[in-house]
């Protein structure tokens, strides 16, 4: 199912108490689904019971965000502020489409500037400086957002390491015990654990995409990058300086846009599941993983195209365009069809 631009996204309350309290979707579809939930068996067998409570995450957790189960500190001025800026979201047009109209007719000033907006040019083609949010959004943000995070928190990273809450005695504990078994890096093999070495949440300043997409973050305490799985070395001063980005669980509508576009050289994007080689796509044997083999098959673990999530997008920007390098994190635009 291609973009529709002028779906409605409900508003949510950035600051999420417990995981009983969230309430991310539309009251007609909570209906629904919780409706399908009563009419199954009373007493039912185990493939029920796990389907109940796949119905019951996707009430309660549509996008397969981190649970939070501690109180995160309730900011009344941040929460206003925060409150207005999903108003404006809410009354205005995204700034970015998925890909541009077709058309036989436009001239060529007009497709460059429907290539600006493109999510799929930009994200192919690593152009990470021209993503961002409405510009009401960004006045609002600048305006007051930022006055009161510095007033408060001092600054944006200690805002964040708060509002993140990654466990402070968990260093401590990896050091004394020589930090065996745990990875110096960012991976998706199993081995690092939600909330404790990484947060799944939706940006509270999302960038103004299309209104059926939802704009998640992925924090994480270590490192994302290493640097021994660089094909090359132009590779890892690419990521350096411009940045990483891509696409995964592609549908065969957008890998026919990205080739219509020009932007499929070689064919080498083919929809799911072709586009999936095991654990690293397109590594054979005795090759380097690639830098961002990790956050790709995190993405399509995560976000499963079995479970209705499909053509996502993603990015970590260089260094020159993170809020906080502190902290990493790579950005992921998710959609949902089903």
């Amino acid at each position: 199912m291609l973009s529709n631009p002028t779906q409605q996204q409900p508003t949510i309350n950035p600051f999420l108490k417990t995981q009983r309290t969230i309430t991310r979707t539309p009251t007609h579809e909570r209906v629904a689904k919780t409706s399908r939930i009563t009419e199954m068996n009373s007493a039912p067998n185990h493939q029920q019971q796990q389907q109940q409570q796949d119905e019951t995450n996707n009430i309660n957790n549509p996008y397969n965000e981190t649970p939070s189960t501690e109180p995160f500190n309730i900011d009344p001025d941040l929460f206003r502020v925060l409150a207005k800026n999903q108003a404006i979201i809410a009354r205005s047009p995204p700034r970015f489409i998925l890909f541009p109209p077709s058309s036989d007719h436009s001239t060529k000033q007009q497709q460059e500037e429907e290539e600006e907006r493109s999510l799929i040019h930009i994200i192919s083609r690593t152009q990470l400086d021209r993503l961002g949010r409405l510009a009401d959004s960004e006045q609002l943000y600048f305006n007051e957002f930022s006055r009161i995070i510095k007033l408060k928190y001092d600054s944006s990273c200690l805002y964040l390491q708060q509002r993140l809450n990654f466990p402070l005695h968990l260093e401590n504990k990896l050091n004394k015990d020589g930090g065996r078994g745990q990875p110096a890096f960012f991976c998706a093999d199993g081995r690092l654990q939600d909330r404790r070495d990484y947060r799944v949440i939706r940006n509270e300043w999302p960038y103004a995409i299309p209104r059926d997409y939802q704009h998640i973050v992925v924090w994480s305490r270590l490192p994302l990058l290493d640097p021994s799985q660089a094909r090359t070395s132009a590779e890892l001063k690419q990521a350096h300086h411009q940045g990483l980005s891509g696409f995964e669980n592609l549908s065969p509508e957008l890998v026919d846009r990205l080739t219509q576009a020009g932007l499929n050289p070689d064919l080498k994007l083919t929809p799911f599941p072709a586009q999936i080689i095991h654990h690293h796509p397109g590594v054979r044997g005795g090759e380097r993983a690639g830098l961002d083999a990790q956050i790709r098959a995190f993405i399509r673990t995560r976000w499963p195209y079995s479970r209705g999530f499909s053509d996502l997008l993603w990015f970590l920007n260089p260094v020159h365009l993170q809020s906080c390098p502190q902290l990493p994190h790579f950005h992921v635009f998710v959609k949902k069809t089903t």
